[in-house]
């Protein structure tokens, strides 16, 4: 029974350190360049593709760390660079920080 009990830390010590993509997925991630009438901040992402602004997603603990000048201010960033571009390029999305 000594053999198993190592094991068993082994495992849960694998599932601690366990990151990457998948505790990306389960993060919950909101779009800052919309507000609710709440003040809380939508789901990221968009229901219909081909019309309006890309959404600017970032986490929920970073955005609440954020104050309404720093999301306006990235926000900000993000649009000005949609609209740079070769003429009929169209608007792509873009990663500004």
């Amino acid at each position: 029974m000594e053999h198993i009990l190592p094991f068993e830390e082994f495992i849960l010590e694998e599932k601690k350190t366990k990151g990457g993509l998948d505790k990306w997925f389960k993060e919950k991630w909101v779009d800052i360049s919309k507000t609710n009438a709440d003040g809380s901040h939508p789901p990221c992402g968009r229901d219909d593709a081909d019309k309006g602004g890309y959404p600017k997603c970032r986490k929920v603990r970073v955005a609440a760390r954020m104050s309404k000048k720093e999301k306006k201010a990235s926000v900000a960033r993000k649009r000005k660079v949609e609209k740079k571009g070769a003429k009929g390029e169209g608007r792509k999305p873009n990663y500004a920080k």
